[in-house]
């Protein structure tokens, strides 16, 4: 009896564990985990700090490739009347990441507005799918 009942419990547990690793993100949680980047890298881009603007731009763009970047990921996440917008979000972590490129290349003091622009244009592809996926 208890050589059945270990078995089930370590079948149950391995179950439970493939499941969770088929599904690693929770959305609500994952998006603020992005906002934190984004807030970041506001207060960097204020208070002259190149260097933790470019960790956060990096991890952002990371972040929201994971996220986002994948539609079949994307459309089991969002609610089943919403599913058929996870293209948005897909074209979204594409936009951020294109962005954070800019970023990236344009930290120099020459082209900080270059950088700041590029911020602003995340904020702007992340507006925009909320608002898209969230009919308003």
């Amino acid at each position: 009896m208890g050589k059945k009942f270990l078995i089930g419990v370590i079948a149950t547990l391995s179950l439970s564990t493939i499941a969770a690793a088929a599904t690693p993100y929770d959305l609500k949680d994952n998006m603020h985990k992005l906002n934190n980047y984004m807030k970041a890298m506001q207060v960097a881009f204020i208070e002259g700090d190149k260097q933790k603007a470019l960790q956060a731009a990096e991890a952002l763009g990371l972040e929201s490739q994971k996220l986002l970047g994948d539609e079949a990921i994307m459309r089991n996440m969002l609610p089943k009347d919403k599913a058929h917008k996870a293209r948005i979000a897909t074209t979204s972590a594409h936009l951020i990441s294109d962005n954070v490129d800019i970023i990236k290349s344009s930290m120099d003091n020459v082209r900080r507005e270059t950088a700041q622009n590029a911020y602003l244009d995340i904020q702007r592809a992340c507006m925009r799918c909320h608002n898209l996926v969230r009919d308003w």
